[in-house]
């Protein structure tokens, strides 16, 4: 089940909501006769699990075919009836999770710093992309019971949601029947109408964290992109891909092989409903100097890409996408993302058609379009800041520690 809210559809004072709302949705475990997963794994469940991106909210489980009416029940269950018996001490405990979760996933690891900073350069204040799908200390915590329960009735309502069920079931069998018995009784609900600021027009930004984490200095450049399904999408991932392949990437072989300025080099790219975003990092060595690397880095991201590397990387593409498809959560995966962002179950034949038609003109076109130096943030971080530095401040101002 993907609900069609995640944390792009925040308020500026309440980033971090959407998923923060993700570990508040169960149903309480008196009336399910025991904690929500605990519920599943008595059943057989071999995976269950719930996550949160800028775009959507996702809600998973894979089980034997026969409890597919629990699974059905389960989730028809919080949707209808969350708000009726909302417990707001578990609003408390959830807080403090979700914060932690904060500490130990994005601040107190390595490059974590970096990413806040990279998202501040790129968007402007009360942007929903600024803070990241986290969130701010202060505005989790500052969440209310009211907020919990407003955001259930705009968001989490039938309408918008979708629903995919994968694997040895019948449709033609009871699964209409199923779905309508558990699903079919809920009034009538309209989709809301999702924000859609205007369009970021970040400049040239430099930033520099200290990162007590890191056993590595990086550089890690950033420019925003298309939005997904858009124009010049497939040429960047294409591009970014081709650039780092080791082995013929060019900015592979000219950091990592030839020069050995660098220990890794990456690059990938991140389209959602607003807008995308183009990366390249370089983890330098130690000693490296990062203005001899920035000045490759100049060159490298302007230099066009010959055929056979975009021939490379859409064959690596394609076979992934390939490969993928031998998962069912995978594959489930795939037709809910179709019906997030192009409202249609089927996509991933039009998605490689776009693939095969990427040139090296077209990649060049789109670097040309997307990749402005005027419009290029970098973000350099300092390997072993002293401990104790105050991180969390630098990388994300006005957030509590």
């Amino acid at each position: 089940m993907w609900y069609r809210v995640g944390g792009s559809d925040e308020r500026p004072d309440r980033t971090g909501f959407a998923h923060l709302f993700e570990h508040l949705f169960k149903s309480p475990a008196e009336r399910l006769g025991g904690h929500h997963y605990e519920v599943l794994r008595r059943a057989g469940a071999t995976e269950a699990n719930a996550s949160t991106s800028a775009d959507r909210t996702a809600y998973h489980e894979v089980l034997p075919a026969h409890q597919l009416a629990l699974a059905l029940w389960l989730e028809s269950e919080r949707m209808g009836y969350f708000a009726r018996d909302f417990d707001p001490e578990r609003l408390v405990a959830q807080q403090a999770v979700v914060r932690a979760e904060r500490r130990q996933r994005y601040e107190d690891v390595p490059y974590g710093a970096e990413r806040f900073a990279v998202a501040l350069a790129l968007y402007p204040e009360a942007h929903p992309l600024r803070h990241l799908t986290i969130g701010r200390h202060d505005d989790i915590q500052a969440a209310t019971v009211d907020d919990v329960l407003a955001f259930f009735r705009t968001w989490y309502v039938p309408a918008n949601a979708t629903l995919v069920i994968a694997g040895d079931v019948d449709p033609d069998a009871e699964l209409d029947a199923l779905v309508d018995r558990y699903f079919g009784s809920f009034p009538a609900s309209r989709r809301p109408v999702r924000a859609v600021p205007p369009p970021p027009l970040p400049g040239r930004a430099t930033a520099r964290v200290d990162d007590r984490f890191a056993a590595l200095g990086r550089l890690h450049r950033a420019w925003l992109g298309p939005v997904a399904f858009g124009d010049d999408e497939a040429e960047l991932d294409a591009a970014t891909a081709a650039w780092v392949a080791p082995g013929t990437g060019a900015i592979w072989r000219r950091l990592v092989y030839e020069t050995q300025l660098a220990q890794r080099v990456s690059a990938w790219t991140v389209n959602g409903r607003l807008g995308g975003e183009v990366h390249v990092a370089v983890d330098l060595r130690s000693g490296a100097d990062p203005g001899v690397v920035r000045a490759m880095l100049d060159e490298l991201c302007r230099t066009g890409i010959d055929e056979r590397a975009i021939e490379r990387a859409v064959t690596r593409r394609e076979a992934g996408a390939i490969w993928g498809l031998a998962g069912l959560a995978r594959r489930a995966s795939l037709i809910q993302r179709y019906m997030l962002y192009r409202h249609e179950p089927d996509g991933l034949a039009a998605e490689l058609t776009r693939y095969r038609a990427v040139t090296p003109a077209g990649v060049d076109r789109a670097i040309a379009r997307w990749l402005d130096p005027a419009r290029e943030v970098e973000v350099e971080t300092v390997a072993g800041a002293p401990a104790g530095a105050a991180s969390d401040r630098v990388m994300d101002p006005g957030s509590a520690p």
